[in-house]
């Protein structure tokens, strides 16, 4: 059976938008208070990119759930037509 694989340039999309948050954070962190708008800027991206993995998941997941079924419904089929 084929499975799917997820999506790369999503994945690609969500690991980066997360390490520029994490980026933002950091540079916040270290150069201070002139910086202030850089987390929740961060804070942002990490939560875009972890929500970008997460429907990718999702959709893998779902796309071989339907195949997997319709594997299933072949072989009840053709179980019914031996019997």
């Amino acid at each position: 059976m084929k499975r799917y694989k997820p999506n790369t340039k999503a994945v690609i999309t969500g690991i980066t938008f997360m390490i520029v948050g994490i980026t933002c954070w950091c540079i916040e962190a270290l150069i201070g208070k002139s910086w202030f708008f850089l987390l929740p800027t961060g804070l942002f991206l990490i939560c875009v990119g972890g929500l970008t993995l997460t429907v990718t998941a999702f959709l893998t997941l779902r796309k071989n759930d339907l195949k997997m079924r319709e594997r299933v419904k072949k072989k009840r089929e053709t179980e019914k037509k031996n019997i």
